[in-house]
């Protein structure tokens, strides 16, 4: 009878390099699929503090432009005459400097995303225009005070309404 242990030996030195090579290729993947999926995390966790901190600084310009708008309480306590136009001239040139700033941030916010955040400080930008407008119109004399009051409030409502949608899309789950 020819001695098998030979065969057996070849057999199982085989199977041993076949498994080897199986295991190798496992790990290798699953160190591939664990690279990826740390990559992936890494990748949405840079663009949520991205889109948080472009949220954060069209809210802080808004809440700079609201400063100056805040100031019409100044404003109406003033005599009317040279007193009161001053502070209308002031808040003008002000709210000139603070709505550029809203326009820069949500350009921000608008490559930042999502659309519908965008659209938001898209619209909120549009409503701020709109109340430094009417701001203009009264410190050139040729503005309505209710149409200003309506026009700031209706921009308090869209930033509220922006930092709502902002907060929903950082929300986590």
């Amino acid at each position: 009878m020819v001695d098998n242990s030979w065969w057996i030996g070849l057999i199982t030195g085989g199977t041993a390099v076949v498994a080897s090579w199986v295991t190798g290729r496992s790990l290798t993947r699953s160190a591939r699929v664990e690279a990826e999926v740390t990559a992936t995390a890494a990748e949405v966790a840079q663009a949520r503090t991205r889109r948080r901190d472009a949220y954060r600084e069209l809210s802080a310009t808004v809440h700079g432009l609201s400063e100056v708008f805040w100031r019409m309480e100044e404003a109406d306590a003033a005599p009317e005459g040279a007193r009161r136009e001053a502070i209308l001239g002031e808040m003008r040139n002000a709210s000139r400097a603070a709505l550029n700033e809203v326009t820069r941030a949500s350009r921000e916010v608008a490559l930042e995303g999502p659309a519908d955040a965008a659209e938001a400080a898209r619209q909120l930008r549009r409503r701020a225009l709109t109340a430094q407008r009417e701001l203009v119109g009264l410190a050139t004399g040729e503005g309505d005070r209710e149409a200003y009051d309506r026009a700031y409030r209706v921009f308090r409502e869209e930033h509220s309404r922006f930092l709502d949608l902002a907060r929903a899309a950082l929300e986590v789950g």
